[in-house]
Protein backbone atom coordinates (compact mmCIF):
# COMPACT_ATOMS: atom_id res chain seq x y z
CA UNK A 1 0.00 0.00 0.00
CA UNK A 2 1.28 3.04 -0.63
CA UNK A 3 2.23 5.82 1.54
CA UNK A 4 0.08 8.95 2.08
CA UNK A 5 2.28 10.89 0.04
CA UNK A 6 2.63 8.55 -3.03
CA UNK A 7 0.32 10.56 -4.70
CA UNK A 8 1.93 9.89 -7.97
CA UNK A 9 1.19 6.23 -7.99
CA UNK A 10 -2.58 6.92 -6.93
CA UNK A 11 -2.93 8.86 -9.86
CA UNK A 12 -0.97 6.47 -12.06
CA UNK A 13 -3.44 3.44 -11.17
CA UNK A 14 -6.11 5.43 -11.41
CA UNK A 15 -5.54 6.58 -15.26
CA UNK A 16 -4.87 2.86 -16.01
CA UNK A 17 -7.95 1.65 -14.90
CA UNK A 18 -10.38 4.76 -15.90
CA UNK A 19 -8.60 6.40 -18.60
CA UNK A 20 -7.26 3.31 -20.61
CA UNK A 21 -9.42 0.65 -19.43
CA UNK A 22 -7.20 -2.16 -17.46
CA UNK A 23 -7.36 -4.18 -15.34
CA UNK A 24 -6.82 -4.76 -12.05
CA UNK A 25 -4.56 -7.96 -12.61
CA UNK A 26 -3.23 -6.05 -15.97
CA UNK A 27 -2.27 -3.14 -13.26
CA UNK A 28 -0.41 -5.28 -11.12
CA UNK A 29 1.44 -7.03 -13.56
CA UNK A 30 2.43 -3.93 -15.05
CA UNK A 31 3.36 -1.68 -12.27
CA UNK A 32 4.52 -5.29 -9.66
CA UNK A 33 2.21 -4.81 -7.10
CA UNK A 34 -0.51 -7.49 -6.02
CA UNK A 35 -3.68 -6.89 -7.06
CA UNK A 36 -5.26 -6.63 -3.35
CA UNK A 37 -2.80 -3.32 -3.37
CA UNK A 38 -4.18 -2.38 -6.49
CA UNK A 39 -7.53 -2.62 -5.51
CA UNK A 40 -6.88 -0.63 -2.50
CA UNK A 41 -5.13 2.13 -3.92
CA UNK A 42 -8.23 2.65 -6.24
CA UNK A 43 -10.04 2.78 -3.48
CA UNK A 44 -8.08 5.14 -1.99
CA UNK A 45 -8.40 7.31 -5.28
CA UNK A 46 -11.81 7.54 -4.60
CA UNK A 47 -11.64 8.27 -0.45
CA UNK A 48 -9.06 11.11 -1.47
CA UNK A 49 -10.96 13.09 -3.76
CA UNK A 50 -8.43 12.30 -6.90
CA UNK A 51 -11.08 10.01 -8.40
CA UNK A 52 -15.20 10.87 -8.80
CA UNK A 53 -17.52 8.70 -9.93
CA UNK A 54 -20.30 10.60 -11.41
CA UNK A 55 -23.49 8.70 -13.08
CA UNK A 56 -25.75 10.46 -15.77
CA UNK A 57 -29.05 9.65 -15.43
CA UNK A 58 -31.12 11.22 -18.34
CA UNK A 59 -34.54 10.30 -15.92
CA UNK A 60 -33.12 11.69 -12.91
CA UNK A 61 -32.51 15.18 -11.70
CA UNK A 62 -29.37 17.02 -12.58
CA UNK A 63 -26.46 16.23 -10.24
CA UNK A 64 -24.12 19.13 -9.01
CA UNK A 65 -20.55 19.33 -9.08
CA UNK A 66 -19.85 19.99 -5.67
CA UNK A 67 -16.36 21.03 -5.97
CA UNK A 68 -17.02 22.82 -9.57
CA UNK A 69 -19.15 25.00 -7.93
CA UNK A 70 -17.02 25.97 -4.96
CA UNK A 71 -13.57 26.98 -7.23
CA UNK A 72 -16.21 29.26 -9.17
CA UNK A 73 -17.62 30.89 -6.11
CA UNK A 74 -13.76 31.78 -4.74
CA UNK A 75 -12.37 32.88 -8.36
CA UNK A 76 -15.34 34.88 -9.54
CA UNK A 77 -16.50 35.69 -6.05
CA UNK A 78 -19.91 34.84 -7.08
CA UNK A 79 -22.80 33.54 -4.62
CA UNK A 80 -25.15 31.19 -5.88
CA UNK A 81 -23.12 28.40 -8.56
CA UNK A 82 -24.77 25.26 -9.77
CA UNK A 83 -22.32 23.64 -12.29
CA UNK A 84 -24.00 20.31 -13.72
CA UNK A 85 -22.56 17.04 -14.82
CA UNK A 86 -23.14 16.05 -18.02
CA UNK A 87 -21.58 15.04 -21.01
CA UNK A 88 -21.15 17.36 -23.86
CA UNK A 89 -24.08 16.55 -26.02
CA UNK A 90 -26.56 16.60 -22.75
CA UNK A 91 -25.09 19.43 -21.31
CA UNK A 92 -28.11 22.03 -22.78
CA UNK A 93 -30.60 19.57 -21.98
CA UNK A 94 -29.42 19.20 -17.95
CA UNK A 95 -28.34 22.67 -17.73
CA UNK A 96 -31.76 23.67 -18.73
CA UNK A 97 -33.47 21.19 -16.20
CA UNK A 98 -31.27 22.59 -13.55
CA UNK A 99 -32.24 26.16 -14.46
CA UNK A 100 -36.01 25.44 -14.44
CA UNK A 101 -35.58 24.06 -10.80
CA UNK A 102 -33.62 26.81 -9.87
CA UNK A 103 -35.98 29.37 -11.29
CA UNK A 104 -39.35 27.84 -9.90
CA UNK A 105 -37.38 28.16 -6.12
CA UNK A 106 -36.88 31.77 -6.76
CA UNK A 107 -40.95 32.19 -7.98
CA UNK A 108 -42.14 31.64 -4.08
CA UNK A 109 -44.01 35.50 -3.31
CA UNK A 110 -42.71 37.04 -6.67
CA UNK A 111 -44.50 39.58 -8.41
CA UNK A 112 -42.73 40.85 -11.41
CA UNK A 113 -40.45 38.81 -13.22
CA UNK A 114 -38.22 40.16 -16.03
CA UNK A 115 -36.93 37.62 -18.91
CA UNK A 116 -34.38 38.28 -21.50
CA UNK A 117 -34.39 35.41 -24.84
CA UNK A 118 -31.94 33.26 -26.41
CA UNK A 119 -31.76 29.32 -26.75
CA UNK A 120 -30.92 28.96 -23.29
CA UNK A 121 -33.57 31.01 -21.49
CA UNK A 122 -36.15 29.29 -24.08
CA UNK A 123 -34.90 25.78 -22.79
CA UNK A 124 -34.96 26.67 -19.47
CA UNK A 125 -39.14 27.58 -19.64
CA UNK A 126 -39.69 24.44 -21.83
CA UNK A 127 -38.74 22.48 -18.61
CA UNK A 128 -40.98 24.55 -16.18
CA UNK A 129 -43.52 22.40 -15.16
CA UNK A 130 -47.03 24.19 -15.07
CA UNK A 131 -47.55 26.20 -12.29
CA UNK A 132 -50.75 28.64 -10.52
CA UNK A 133 -48.64 31.03 -8.95
CA UNK A 134 -50.09 33.27 -5.84
CA UNK A 135 -49.79 35.84 -6.04
CA UNK A 136 -49.66 36.00 -10.14
CA UNK A 137 -46.76 37.36 -11.49
CA UNK A 138 -46.72 39.90 -14.10
CA UNK A 139 -44.29 39.13 -17.12
CA UNK A 140 -41.59 41.71 -18.98
CA UNK A 141 -39.45 41.62 -21.25
CA UNK A 142 -36.17 42.95 -20.00
CA UNK A 143 -34.82 43.67 -23.67
CA UNK A 144 -36.06 43.98 -27.34
CA UNK A 145 -36.27 41.91 -29.74
CA UNK A 146 -34.19 40.29 -32.31
CA UNK A 147 -35.07 38.56 -35.11
CA UNK A 148 -32.03 36.74 -36.12
CA UNK A 149 -33.07 34.12 -33.35
CA UNK A 150 -35.04 30.91 -34.10
CA UNK A 151 -38.39 32.14 -33.68
CA UNK A 152 -38.71 30.02 -30.67
CA UNK A 153 -36.09 31.28 -28.92
CA UNK A 154 -37.20 35.14 -29.53
CA UNK A 155 -38.06 37.43 -27.19
CA UNK A 156 -42.06 37.44 -28.18
CA UNK A 157 -41.83 33.60 -28.07
CA UNK A 158 -40.37 33.31 -24.86
CA UNK A 159 -42.67 35.39 -22.69
CA UNK A 160 -45.42 33.87 -24.55
CA UNK A 161 -44.91 30.26 -23.30
CA UNK A 162 -43.78 31.54 -19.69
CA UNK A 163 -47.21 33.45 -19.17
CA UNK A 164 -48.72 30.05 -20.06
CA UNK A 165 -47.20 28.09 -18.03
CA UNK A 166 -47.30 30.65 -14.81
CA UNK A 167 -50.70 31.73 -16.10
CA UNK A 168 -49.50 34.67 -16.15
CA UNK A 169 -50.11 38.47 -17.44
CA UNK A 170 -46.96 39.32 -20.10
CA UNK A 171 -46.28 42.61 -20.98
CA UNK A 172 -44.22 43.18 -24.72
CA UNK A 173 -41.89 44.83 -25.86
CA UNK A 174 -42.78 45.75 -29.35
CA UNK A 175 -39.30 46.90 -30.66
CA UNK A 176 -35.97 45.49 -31.54
CA UNK A 177 -33.22 45.03 -29.21
CA UNK A 178 -30.61 46.34 -31.51
CA UNK A 179 -30.63 49.77 -33.97
CA UNK A 180 -28.90 51.11 -36.60
CA UNK A 181 -29.06 54.15 -34.79
CA UNK A 182 -28.52 55.63 -31.16
CA UNK A 183 -31.00 58.93 -32.38
CA UNK A 184 -33.63 55.76 -33.03
CA UNK A 185 -33.28 54.43 -29.67
CA UNK A 186 -33.66 57.55 -28.01
CA UNK A 187 -36.73 58.23 -29.90
CA UNK A 188 -38.19 55.20 -29.07
CA UNK A 189 -37.58 55.30 -25.35
CA UNK A 190 -39.77 58.17 -25.72
CA UNK A 191 -43.07 56.69 -26.89
CA UNK A 192 -45.22 55.79 -23.78
CA UNK A 193 -45.55 51.62 -24.33
CA UNK A 194 -41.98 51.57 -24.89
CA UNK A 195 -40.91 53.42 -22.08
CA UNK A 196 -43.73 52.06 -19.27
CA UNK A 197 -42.68 48.46 -20.06
CA UNK A 198 -38.63 49.13 -19.40
CA UNK A 199 -39.29 51.17 -16.69
CA UNK A 200 -41.32 48.40 -15.27
CA UNK A 201 -38.58 45.67 -16.19
CA UNK A 202 -36.19 47.72 -14.54
CA UNK A 203 -38.07 47.75 -11.25
CA UNK A 204 -38.47 43.03 -11.24
CA UNK A 205 -37.58 41.30 -8.40
CA UNK A 206 -36.11 37.98 -10.53
CA UNK A 207 -34.69 37.80 -13.71
CA UNK A 208 -34.11 34.86 -16.14
CA UNK A 209 -31.18 36.04 -18.14
CA UNK A 210 -28.94 33.79 -20.78
CA UNK A 211 -25.22 34.95 -21.51
CA UNK A 212 -23.73 35.30 -24.69
CA UNK A 213 -20.26 35.26 -26.29
CA UNK A 214 -19.32 37.95 -28.49
CA UNK A 215 -18.86 36.40 -31.92
CA UNK A 216 -21.07 32.86 -31.14
CA UNK A 217 -24.78 32.43 -31.74
CA UNK A 218 -27.11 35.60 -31.07
CA UNK A 219 -24.21 37.52 -29.96
CA UNK A 220 -22.73 37.58 -33.47
CA UNK A 221 -25.98 39.16 -34.99
CA UNK A 222 -25.65 41.38 -32.02
CA UNK A 223 -23.21 43.37 -33.28
CA UNK A 224 -23.76 43.17 -36.88
CA UNK A 225 -27.06 45.05 -36.50
CA UNK A 226 -25.68 47.66 -35.08
CA UNK A 227 -24.33 48.21 -38.77
CA UNK A 228 -21.13 50.10 -37.05
CA UNK A 229 -19.35 52.74 -39.42
CA UNK A 230 -15.79 52.07 -39.73
CA UNK A 231 -14.52 54.70 -37.29
CA UNK A 232 -17.26 53.35 -35.17
CA UNK A 233 -15.67 49.68 -35.47
CA UNK A 234 -12.13 50.58 -34.28
CA UNK A 235 -13.96 52.43 -31.10
CA UNK A 236 -16.08 49.39 -30.89
CA UNK A 237 -12.43 47.05 -30.70
CA UNK A 238 -10.59 49.02 -28.55
CA UNK A 239 -12.93 48.67 -25.26
CA UNK A 240 -12.60 44.60 -26.13
CA UNK A 241 -15.83 43.64 -25.42
CA UNK A 242 -16.20 39.66 -24.57
CA UNK A 243 -19.40 38.83 -23.82
CA UNK A 244 -23.27 40.16 -23.44
CA UNK A 245 -26.15 40.04 -20.96
CA UNK A 246 -29.71 41.18 -22.28
CA UNK A 247 -27.36 42.75 -25.35
CA UNK A 248 -25.45 44.93 -23.15
CA UNK A 249 -21.96 44.32 -23.47
CA UNK A 250 -19.05 43.93 -20.91
CA UNK A 251 -14.92 43.32 -21.32
CA UNK A 252 -12.88 40.67 -20.04
CA UNK A 253 -13.11 42.58 -16.35
CA UNK A 254 -16.63 42.93 -16.52
CA UNK A 255 -17.05 46.64 -17.37
CA UNK A 256 -19.91 48.01 -19.42
CA UNK A 257 -18.85 48.37 -22.69
CA UNK A 258 -20.07 51.92 -23.79
CA UNK A 259 -20.80 54.13 -26.92
CA UNK A 260 -21.40 53.64 -29.60
CA UNK A 261 -22.69 49.89 -29.18
CA UNK A 262 -23.99 50.71 -25.63
CA UNK A 263 -26.34 53.79 -27.49
CA UNK A 264 -27.87 50.78 -29.88
CA UNK A 265 -29.27 48.64 -27.28
CA UNK A 266 -33.26 49.00 -26.33
CA UNK A 267 -32.84 47.35 -23.07
CA UNK A 268 -32.72 47.70 -19.15
CA UNK A 269 -29.23 49.78 -18.54
CA UNK A 270 -26.61 47.82 -17.37
CA UNK A 271 -26.96 49.62 -13.71
CA UNK A 272 -30.45 48.75 -13.61
CA UNK A 273 -29.88 44.93 -14.25
CA UNK A 274 -27.75 45.05 -11.73
CA UNK A 275 -30.11 46.81 -9.23
CA UNK A 276 -32.40 43.82 -9.59
CA UNK A 277 -32.84 41.67 -5.86
CA UNK A 278 -32.67 38.04 -8.11
CA UNK A 279 -30.64 37.43 -11.28
CA UNK A 280 -30.27 33.95 -12.53
CA UNK A 281 -27.55 33.42 -15.28
CA UNK A 282 -27.75 30.62 -17.32
CA UNK A 283 -25.92 29.46 -20.09
CA UNK A 284 -24.04 25.99 -21.52
CA UNK A 285 -21.25 25.20 -23.72
CA UNK A 286 -17.48 25.74 -24.24
CA UNK A 287 -17.52 28.11 -26.88
CA UNK A 288 -19.20 30.90 -24.74
CA UNK A 289 -16.34 30.49 -21.96
CA UNK A 290 -14.77 34.15 -22.75
CA UNK A 291 -18.12 35.72 -23.17
CA UNK A 292 -19.26 34.14 -19.91
CA UNK A 293 -15.93 35.03 -17.89
CA UNK A 294 -16.57 39.01 -18.36
CA UNK A 295 -20.18 38.69 -17.32
CA UNK A 296 -19.63 36.67 -14.37
CA UNK A 297 -17.31 39.55 -13.30
CA UNK A 298 -19.64 42.39 -13.76
CA UNK A 299 -21.38 41.61 -10.85
CA UNK A 300 -24.63 41.42 -12.92
CA UNK A 301 -25.53 37.65 -11.55
CA UNK A 302 -26.86 36.43 -8.32
CA UNK A 303 -26.85 32.97 -9.37
CA UNK A 304 -25.47 31.18 -12.31
CA UNK A 305 -26.67 27.67 -13.78
CA UNK A 306 -23.91 26.21 -16.21
CA UNK A 307 -22.25 22.44 -17.37
CA UNK A 308 -19.10 20.94 -16.03
CA UNK A 309 -17.57 21.56 -19.26
CA UNK A 310 -18.14 25.05 -19.02
CA UNK A 311 -17.04 25.30 -16.00
CA UNK A 312 -13.81 23.88 -16.58
CA UNK A 313 -13.01 25.49 -19.13
CA UNK A 314 -13.50 28.81 -17.38
CA UNK A 315 -11.36 27.77 -14.16
CA UNK A 316 -8.74 27.07 -16.98
CA UNK A 317 -8.64 30.42 -17.55
CA UNK A 318 -8.40 32.45 -14.44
Amino acid sequence: MPAARDVSLIVSVARLYYDQGLSQSQIAAELNLSRSNVSRILSQAKERGIVEVIIHDPAGPPVRVASLEQQLQAAYGLGDVHVVAATRSSAPEMTARQGALVFTQRLAGVRRVGVSWGQAVQSVIDHLEQQRLRPVPELFPLVGGLSALDQLASGESVLRVLSAKLEARAHTLYAPAVLESAETVRSLRTESTIASVLEAAAAVELALVGIGSVGVHSSLHIVERMKLTDAEKRTFAKQHPVGDICARLVDADGRPVGAPAEDRVLAVTFAELRAIPEVVGVVFGVEKAPGVSGVLRSGALDTVVLDEHLARELLSTV
